[in-house]
């Protein structure tokens, strides 16, 4: 069983995801500690959960489109044309 678990998740950037959880969870405290007072908890809350999508959207982002190397920019290789 978790053998068959890790072969689903072996594609997945869990490292990724730990990561923007944490950020999230480091942001939102403070984000209700300044949304609160202007806008009290149906606020605060809807603003904690924009951040929760927007970070989402950013890991969504990293997954996806991976770095480009810097050998793979680089015009080195290539002849130079004259």
């Amino acid at each position: 069983m978790l053998a068959h678990l890790r072969n689903i998740l072996n594609g997945f950037h869990d490292t990724t995801m730990f990561l923007t959880l944490m950020l999230w969870l480091c942001i939102a405290p403070f984000v209700l500690l300044f949304t609160l007072p202007f806008f009290g908890w149906q606020g605060g809350l809807t603003a904690v959960a924009i951040a929760f999508l927007i970070l989402l959207a950013m890991c969504w982002g990293v997954c996806l489109f991976p770095k480009i190397s810097a050998e793979d920019k680089s015009n080195a290789h290539r002849p130079r044309l004259q």
